[in-house]
């Protein structure tokens, strides 16, 4: 079930920092990225289209290897307090060199796998961070599994095989420009919120080897389309949210019948996300609910008795608010930022 936004709890600050841009740059700017994204940027599903690799493979990279080193990697950046966005980058150079001739080879084998992984985060953390890793740090982060010298080599051939092309569009990145297209009578409180649960769904499809194929600005779009709709109408309008779909698709290529699609996949992470992890917390909460308002009931009901001396009896008051009351799952607060921060008891990808 969709989550709804509560302002007061979301973290503004990275979204006051960003950039500001004049209104007419924008469309201009998106344009690039998109055609970024269609031309040197543009990353296929490895898994399928090298599938005969992995086939012959005793223990081909899969799906879980990708979730396993995100987990890892989102780890990383935590601790060194990087962006995690910078996590997203890493994993597009992945991506794209697993799509590469030099680069298919690896999906046969995970260490490997795990090394060009761990080397992407160093290359995206050296050119988008203003501090650098040192090879040495990432030597020991491995546990003793990959030598500097591997790093080093390993940079140099991934380099190599993106013929030095790393400043490609990300999913948040699409959705950070995106959102300029709002109205700008939309207070800056709640695009920084639409901004937060935005990143917060971009970070969950980085780990989802679907998104893979799919282009960042569809991704990009559909985060915030989903963080929109999570908007209480007091703070966002429908008017204003049909002005931005308008906006959009006015001045980009963007397909909104495909965003639909990636919404739904959106939605559906999230979901498996609740149901896993606060499901029980979340029953729990609910009977707990149930009963202080069956007692707060009880004793109005006994108080209203007393004076009234009603001959009418009270009605079952727990069976008739579970049935009259909406779910909890609607109710949609906003996601904490645990809910994307991977828990990861190693960091290696089993070999």
């Amino acid at each position: 079930m969709p989550k709804q936004l509560v302002i007061a709890s979301t973290p503004l600050a990275e979204w006051a920092l960003l950039p500001k841009h004049e209104k007419q740059e924008i469309p201009e700017r998106v344009g690039f990225m998109i055609r970024q994204e269609e031309g040197d940027y543009k990353c296929i599903d490895y898994l399928v289209a090298f599938k005969e690799i992995c086939r012959l493979a005793a223990k081909p990279v899969d799906e879980d290897c990708r979730v396993k080193m995100c987990e890892w990697c989102y780890q990383v950046v935590d601790f060194c307090k990087f962006r995690r966005e910078t996590v997203g980058i890493g994993m597009s150079y992945l991506d794209r060199y697993l799509c590469s001739r030099k680069g298919r080879r690896s999906l046969s084998d995970r260490k490997e796998y795990q090394l060009v992984a761990m080397t992407c985060l160093y290359i995206a953390i050296k050119i988008h961070e203003p501090l650098e890793m040192e090879t040495s740090l990432l030597a020991d982060l491995s546990r003793g599994c990959y030598t500097e010298m591997e790093f080093a080599n390993m940079e140099k051939k991934i380099l190599e095989a993106l013929v030095w092309r790393v400043s490609g569009p990300t999913p948040l990145g699409f959705a950070q420009n995106l959102l300029l297209f709002l109205p700008e009578t939309v207070h800056s409180a709640v695009r920084g919120a639409i901004f937060d649960y935005a990143r917060y769904q971009t970070e969950l499809a980085i780990a989802d080897h679907y998104f893979v194929k799919i282009k960042p600005s569809l991704t990009g779009m559909a985060a915030v389309m989903n963080a929109m709709e999570g908007m209480d109408t007091s703070l966002l309008s429908a008017k204003f949210q049909s002005k931005f779909i308008h906006t959009v698709t006015k001045y980009t290529e963007i397909d909104m019948k495909e965003v639909e699609h990636i919404q739904d996949r959106l939605s559906k992470i999230m979901l498996a996300l609740l149901n896993d992890e606060q499901k029980k917390k979340m029953e729990a909460l609910i009977d707990l609910e149930d009963e202080e308002e069956e007692e707060e009931y009880a004793r109005r009901s006994r108080h209203s008795k007393s004076r009234s001396r009603s001959p009418f009896s009270s009605p079952e008051v727990g069976a008739s608010r579970k049935v009259m009351r909406s779910p909890r799952g609607s109710s949609h607060k906003s996601p904490t930022r645990s809910g994307s921060r991977h828990k990861s008891s190693s960091s290696s990808v089993d070999q």
